[in-house]
């Protein structure tokens, strides 16, 4: 009885052991297979499957399970970037056609004779020009929008003074702030402030984020800049105007959406376009575009940040 006895023993204690090793693999398996899976998912449209480290039927099955998940996966990712590709060279092509034509109207407006029309006559041609320039904007607009998301699309990189072309774009967008009675302060440095980036991109991302504060700004749009210190030198240009409380969004990311704009915007002529492709232009020069509602003495504003790397240290300099 003693010797039965003790031979259960052993046998349930080489069960035991053998069980925790077990699952000590299947532990271990498991681990490795969701690290696996999580690669695989953010690569999703690489043709990879999900591979078993240790053999075991039911894991087996789940396999199966998981990889024909991941193919059809791979399948609607793949189509939905096929359409997001035709539907953008669609809109490039239709931009671009309809461009021609508009130009030539607004051609013929803007030479009509004034003088032989009366007053009436007057008021809607001007109200014709104007419509037909804000159309011109926005398939502009579209047509900027197809190309700065398009995969080869790219930019030309040089070391280039934001300073100096924000200064530039002030200027030029100056009088609409004066004709909509609206203060800009400006608080950046007098001398270079220089980045690896495109003049041009970066020309558009000032525009539009004026342009912006023109449209939503109560009273006044402050821009304001300051150095970054982290992993890397950032030149940060923020633009921050007080707005009301029915402007803003659930989420200030929503700003960045396609075409998603304020009943204020839509009725002077916005297209939900701007902040897109801004964000766009600023990502592909490796930088960011944030936006942010603050609340100050219990006025509320929106405060958008363009950073950007500085192209070299010595680039960035200061009267101090």
């Amino acid at each position: 009885m003693g010797t039965f006895l003790f031979v259960l023993i052993v046998l349930l204690g080489a069960a035991a052991v053998f069980l925790a090793q077990r699952l000590l693999i299947l532990h271990r398996a498991l681990g490795e297979m969701n690290r696996e899976l999580q690669d695989i998912t953010d690569k999703v449209e690489e043709n990879r499957i999900l591979k078993l480290p240790v053999p075991d039927g039911s894991l087996e099955e789940l396999m199966v399970t998981i990889n024909g998940n991941l193919q059809e996966l791979r399948k609607e990712r793949l189509e939905y970037q096929e359409k997001e590709r035709k539907l953008k060279e669609q809109i490039e092509h239709i931009s671009h056609d309809l461009r021609t034509p508009l130009t030539a109207i607004i051609g013929y407006l803007k030479i009509l004779d004034e003088e032989k029309l009366d007053r009436e006559e007057r008021e809607y041609l001007a109200i014709a020009i104007k419509k037909a320039y804000t159309l011109s904007h926005l398939i502009e607009q579209f047509y900027e929008l197809s190309k700065v998301t398009a995969e080869d699309f790219w930019l030309r990189t040089e070391k280039t003074d934001a300073a100096r072309i924000l200064r530039e774009c002030v200027l030029e967008q100056y009088a609409l702030f004066e004709k909509e009675e609206k203060r800009l302060e400006l608080e950046i440095p007098d001398t270079p402030v220089m980045l690896f980036g495109d003049s041009e991109a970066l020309e558009r991302i000032f525009t539009n984020l004026l342009q912006n504060g023109i449209r939503y700004a109560k009273e006044e749009l402050q821009i304001t800049f300051r150095l970054e210190e982290s992993e890397c030198r950032s030149a940060v240009f923020f633009f921050k105007n007080e707005i009301d409380e029915a402007q803003k969004a659930d989420n200030p990311e929503k700003l960045f959406e396609r075409f998603y704009m304020q009943e204020r915007a839509r009725s002077r002529g916005g297209s939900g376009l701007g902040l897109t492709i801004s964000r766009y232009l600023t990502e592909r020069m490796g930088g960011t575009l944030t936006a942010e509602y603050t609340k100050e003495n219990g006025k509320d504003y929106l405060v958008l940040a363009v950073r950007l790397v500085l192209a070299e240290k010595n680039f960035f300099h200061t009267d101090n």
